[in-house]
């Protein structure tokens, strides 16, 4: 994962190894929870290219810098149009 910062935006660039999952199958959030007045963050991240002849994709996303970008995990989240999976569900693969 790479951050790059300004006074005003925090910008995130991660690579996700699907090895066979198709990956509209997913979603790439970046999740912070509520903290100091906060509200809770939930942004889906957006799909670039992929490397050539491997199933990995780019995901990019940018937050306002009014949080520290420490308060921000990429999270991995199963995905379908119409369905609703809850922040517990076993299946949301956490960046660490």
């Amino acid at each position: 994962m790479r951050i790059e910062s300004t006074d005003e935006h925090h910008h995130f660039d991660i690579q996700v190894h699907l090895d066979e999952m198709d990956p509209g199958a997913i979603q790439v959030e970046l999740y912070a929870d509520a903290a100091n007045g906060d509200e809770r963050v939930r942004q889906v991240m957006v799909r670039g290219e992929s490397l050539v002849g491997q199933n990995v994709w780019r995901y990019t996303a940018s937050v306002p810098a009014t949080r520290p970008a420490q308060d921000f995990t990429p999270r991995i989240v199963p995905f379908h149009p119409d369905a609703f999976v809850p922040l517990e569900a076993p299946d949301i693969l956490w960046h660490r």
